[in-house]
């Protein structure tokens, strides 16, 4: 079967898609995966030796001259739409003035009737923002209590579930997000690129369509309407594979997560096939969009690797003596992933410990900047995906210190869960759900029981003995060999084609296939 998989990145660099893409490759099936350059990889075509193809389309040629082309009419649409909102509010306030001045002084004390006027305004408009903010930030508040409850509980819990709903109207075509709202962009605000993901799903949709796939696979919400396209052009099953919460990845900004939330409620009841993240990503699909196929929970397992013994890189790179017990963190330097936390926590371990990130990311300047002069943290760039477990074994402990900001971290399930214990390393971590379960399951960790501080971090790497860390990597070994890629997730991404691919021959439509881990 041939098999087209979809990402709006480089391809290789996301492990999830690789170790899929290989997995389907190695059944016997001929897999492309189609993305866009980036500056670490930028071969049209790459073929790797697994046998999978990579095939990235160079989509921004001829990008400008179409913002240019079609942004000059939607860009003279927003200005006369705005031009005449804001004229049609001047007359009307001008009226309104004069009206109530006329009906207050009948023409005398014109002056201080506009002041105390312009007064009273400022202050109704004031109380009245502050005391809708405050209603909303409660609701809010109230709505995401009561979607955590409902995804963690096992019964069925009465009532409505609280979906993260997109607040553009669904009637709102596209065509007419661009012309209201991406000229905003263009004054510094941070919708979305409404026309340049379209412009970009296109090319990509007509390179996926000349390959003639039977079977389309789309990876994260961005990719949705690209597979989509395809899936129409050429009357084929889709797949989406839902890395994320993606109407929750972040503090909730109009334009990009309303976006996502928008593209889940017009397609998700369109896919052939669904895979979810975990059992808490599928749960809030299906109690958010009963529509949609259940998924098929595929985890970030990583495949279970036997190591040689640790030749002592990781310590080396970092500067530290060999008998130095080292902190791990790695992966992306990133916001509301309680980086900053864990540097400030260096100061405050044991003299024989020591922090290591290892990874990069925007924030990589402002934490370096914070552990300046601090001799317990090191900082190191990250590793290639094939030795990165070679260096990972060398420390003592990992650490995966999300925050509790948004939905997404609370039912976070990151490759780090797979590669410290496949490496021998356990991990502490915050009592979210999905990483709760795992770390107290199989005893692979320790749960920061304390509101998350980085004196928290400190007193619970304080406490471990060296009989609790060896207790503590015999539940690694325990985790990784009965959680792992190989065991537990290929056998039911294959299945899932397997099911697909039969029912499409039968000429029918493809039932849902439900997994649970």
């Amino acid at each position: 079967m041939k098999i087209c998989m979809l990402v709006h990145n480089n391809g290789t660099r996301d492990g999830r898609v690789m170790r899929e893409a290989e997995t389907l490759q190695a059944a016997g099936h001929a897999v492309t995966v189609v993305g866009v350059p980036e500056s670490s990889a930028e071969q049209s075509v790459e073929r790797l030796q697994s046998g999978v193809v990579v095939l990235r389309v160079f989509w921004r040629h001829g990008w400008r001259r179409y913002l240019l082309m079609s942004g000059i009419p939607r860009g003279l649409v927003f200005l006369a739409g705005w031009t005449a909102v804001i004229y049609g509010f001047y007359r009307f306030g001008t009226w309104l003035a004069y009206e109530m001045i006329g009906a207050l002084s009948g023409g005398a004390g014109v002056a201080w009737t506009l002041a105390l006027l312009g007064a009273l305004a400022v202050f109704l408009v004031g109380w009245g923002v502050s005391a809708l903010s405050s209603r909303l930030s409660r609701d809010a508040q109230e709505r995401e209590i009561a979607r955590r409850r409902m995804i963690a509980a096992d019964a069925k819990i009465a009532g409505p579930f609280p979906a993260i709903r997109s607040r553009i109207p669904q009637w709102v075509p596209d065509w007419a997000l661009e012309i209201g709202l991406e000229p905003f962009a263009w004054f510094g605000a941070g919708g979305a690129k409404f026309s340049l993901y379209r412009y970009r799903s296109r090319k990509l949709a007509a390179a996926a369509a000349t390959l003639k796939p039977d079977i389309i696979h789309c990876h994260d919400c961005i990719a949705l309407p690209t597979g989509y396209r395809v899936k129409q052009m050429l009357g084929i099953p889709l797949i989406y594979d839902a890395h994320e919460i993606y109407e929750a990845v972040s503090a909730r900004r109009l334009g990009a997560t309303d976006y996502f939330a928008r593209i889940h409620t017009q397609l998700l009841s369109r896919i052939d096939g669904f895979i979810a993240v975990n059992d808490s990503a599928a749960r809030y699909y299906r109690l958010a969009y009963p529509d949609a196929p259940a998924a098929v929970v595929i985890r970030n397992a990583t495949k279970h690797i036997l190591l040689e013994n640790y030749d002592g890189r990781l310590h080396r790179a970092a500067g530290v003596p060999p008998e130095k017990k080292i902190l791990l963190y790695q992966g992306g330097f990133t916001k509301d992933r309680g980086l900053p936390t864990l540097v400030r926590s260096a100061v405050l371990l044991p003299a024989d410990w020591c922090v290591v990130m290892m990874g990069a990311g925007f924030l990589a300047d402002d934490l370096r900047a914070m552990a300046n002069g601090v001799d317990a943290i090191r900082f190191l760039p990250p590793v290639p995906p094939q030795e990165l477990l070679s260096w990972t074994q060398g420390a003592t402990a990992g650490i995966v210190p999300y925050e509790d900001t948004v939905l997404n971290h609370w039912i976070a399930t990151p490759n780090k869960l797979w590669e410290y214990p496949n490496a021998g390393v356990p991990m502490i971590v915050q009592p979210f759900p999905e990483m709760r379960r795992i770390v107290e399951t199989y005893g692979c960790g320790w749960v920061l029981r304390e509101e998350f501080s980085a004196a928290a971090i400190a007193r619970l790497v304080a406490s471990l003995s060296d009989s609790m860390i060896a207790d503590a990597r015999d539940g690694c070994r325990r985790f990784i060999a009965e959680d792992n890629w190989n065991q537990t997730y290929a056998p039911r991404l294959l299945e899932l084609y397997r099911k697909l691919a039969q029912q499409a021959a039968a000429g029918r439509k493809p039932a849902p296939l439900c997994v649970r881990a």
